[in-house]
């Protein structure tokens, strides 16, 4: 006997809130979903960079680098920025604010709760087959009122936004490690060199 194809459970309606008309859901539409992955996995590297940068600039042994890796991302950042402005004389005032600001987004990303709105006036909610409207809360930042909490839409131009500013970040420290790399080495072959001459 053969079988018909496969058919997706219908989704549960969204819940109701108290705007007339407006409506949440918590199954979250699977753009949703590659979205967030996405943000985390990108900052997650830039975070990687960070680290293995400090880890070339003390030319730290093992014991070291697990150290490093354990500290706060803003200690590995303030050391890093003191070897830019301090021995590289580099004034780079905007990376480092573009830094705070992903990685706030990022916290958002990571420790909101997501969900999806429909019923208002967003393009992702009056279209004819309505995603919705992503929006996100987070207790420890959004708390206002003994009442009511306040989510915050997070539309997916704020995701790829915030994926072209990560990638340039990305990108940036990335070519800090191989410069890092490659004039420690060079340092070395010279003075290895000095000192057989």
């Amino acid at each position: 006997m053969k079988k018909g194809p496969k058919r997706t459970p219908p989704k549960a309606p969204p819940t109701s809130i108290a705007i007339p008309g407006m409506t949440w859901s918590f199954d979250l539409p699977d753009r949703l979903k590659i979205a967030i992955a996405d943000a985390v996995t990108v900052f997650s590297h830039i975070d990687c960079m960070v680290i293995e940068s400090v880890w070339v600039l003390e030319e730290a042994n093992l014991k070291r680098k697990k150290q490093i890796a354990k500290e706060h991302a803003a200690e590995n950042i303030k050391f890093i920025r003191g070897i830019v402005e301090e021995h590289m004389k580099l004034e780079i005032g905007p990376t480092w604010d573009a830094l705070t600001e992903l990685r706030r987004e990022r916290n958002l990303i990571a420790h909101g709760t997501w969900s999806v709105r429909f019923g208002g006036d967003t393009p992702g909610e009056i279209a004819p087959d309505p995603e919705g409207l992503p929006m996100v809360l987070w207790h420890a930042k959004m708390l206002e009122s003994d009442d009511f909490v306040t989510a915050e839409s997070f539309d997916y131009w704020r995701f790829d936004k915030f994926m072209k500013r990560a990638r340039v970040l990305l990108n940036t420290f990335q070519q800090f490690r191989t410069m890092c790399e490659k004039a420690i080495a060079e340092e070395k072959t010279a003075r290895a060199a000095a000192k057989a001459g």
